[in-house]
């Protein structure tokens, strides 16, 4: 079992409250490493390697998930709420949530299909049709426990599954930082810096201001990205596919990504024997967009774990991509140490 995978998911930390997995981090990578908190939250951490690094080199995996916020609280002692992150409204409908600081137990509602005209009943309720039942009798109780501004985290429990599968909440990007931890804890062939980053599900926010200050020449992101492998459309491209590799991005929605060192990545993939695939659409983006256009700029690249269901309250990857993920990071960074 993969033990500190399992813990990071477990923690609350929609984006802008990522207070419970920084304190986990920190605790975990300060016998490792020299580790701060800036004023936006991130954690910007030095790791002594072997030598003298060739360049100044960054690996970033930002902690923050996608989840709610409350907004209203209503008569009845329901909550209204707003997405935090991108979040299709067809997940929600039943889900277990922790809302705010006392993790007050809920579960996300809507109208009863029995009361529904037979028009509306095949129809995608919006988010704003939902509401979040915490058990109060009406909004005096609710407003005992919860307010307006709460943020609201999905309940999912972690399990190992199937041919080496794992499922649980916030796998984007908890496998990343699980990585970056393992790697912190690792020799490595020189010095590096690491970032855990904030807010990138609402903007890429974080990470921007991490590398304004790290100013680096090379940045390493290590995400958890879609995987579209279960379909039966084969004209529709599967992004990449659980069990094959890390997912090497060439373009997203925010980066085209440097060449050179894409070629670098693939280069250090096949002479360390490490599975790996290219990602198979331009699409999304992560907290590159942000670190690549930092000060004068840094030569960026994503190595992805394939994450199934990305952005709703239980996903699903594979732990020998996670394990490859950390291997590939691994082979770059002794192939940066040879420029």
């Amino acid at each position: 079992m993969n033990k500190l995978l399992s813990y990071y998911t477990s923690l609350f930390g929609t984006s802008g409250s990522e207070g419970d997995i920084r304190r986990a981090i920190i605790n975990e990578i300060t016998p490792h490493a020299k580790a701060r908190v800036d004023a936006l939250g991130n954690i910007i951490a030095f790791k002594k390697g072997a030598a003298e690094p060739p360049a100044v080199v960054m690996i970033s995996a930002h902690m923050d998930e996608v989840g709610l916020i409350v907004t209203d609280i209503a008569d009845d002692g329901t909550l209204r709420f707003d997405t935090v992150g991108g979040i299709d409204p067809r997940v929600l409908c039943g889900k277990h949530v922790a809302v705010g600081r006392g993790k007050i137990p809920g579960v996300i509602g809507q109208v009863a299909p029995h009361l529904e005209k037979k028009a509306d009943r095949d129809k995608v309720r919006a988010v704003d049709e939902l509401y979040i039942d915490v058990g109060a009798k009406d909004r005096e109780d609710a407003q005992s426990c919860v307010s307006a501004g709460d943020v609201v985290g999905f309940r999912s429990d972690y399990a190992e599954f199937g041919n080496g599968l794992v499922r649980a909440k916030a796998l984007d990007d908890r496998v990343g930082c699980e990585i970056l931890t393992e790697l912190i804890k690792t020799d490595l062939p020189f010095d590096t810096w690491f970032v855990f980053s904030v807010m990138e599900e609402i903007g890429c926010v974080g990470a921007g201001t991490a590398a304004f200050q790290i100013k680096p020449d090379y940045s390493i992101v290590v995400e958890g990205t879609t995987a579209a492998d279960i379909t039966d459309d084969e004209s529709k491209s599967p992004v990449c596919r659980v069990g094959e590799g890390p997912a090497v991005s060439f373009m997203d929605g925010g980066t085209v990504y440097d060449k050179d060192f894409m070629r670098l990545v693939l280069d250090a993939a096949g002479e360390q024997a490490v599975p790996h695939q290219l990602k198979q659409a331009v699409s999304g983006g992560n907290d590159s967009a942000s670190i690549q256009r930092t000060a004068s700029g840094a030569r960026a690249i994503a190595i992805s774990v394939p994450v199934r269901y990305l952005h709703t309250p239980t996903g699903v990857a594979s732990l020998s991509d996670i394990e490859n993920t950390r291997r590939l990071v691994l082979a770059v960074l002794q192939k940066l140490s040879e420029i």
